[in-house]
């Protein structure tokens, strides 16, 4: 997945339900990709191997928390 890709999947995930893609959801979007991009390189810096990282927990464990 490119870069761009990665952005367009965000930017529609954060747009939902709508289809109509506006200025604040490309902020929350790019917001969202600073984040991740913190978290990555906190994690290299703790020696971390970043193929070992998996988020499928955390993604479960919070949906489960607003009822998904």
């Amino acid at each position: 997945m490119t870069y761009d890709e990665l952005y367009d999947h965000v930017l529609h995930y954060v747009a939902l339900p709508h289809t109509t893609i506006t200025v604040h959801d490309q902020r929350r979007a790019c917001l969202i990709l600073g984040a991740f991009m913190e978290f990555i390189l906190d994690c290299q810096d703790a020696g971390i191997d970043l193929n070992t990282i998996d988020l499928n927990d955390i993604v479960n464990v919070k949906l489960d928390e607003i009822g998904q």
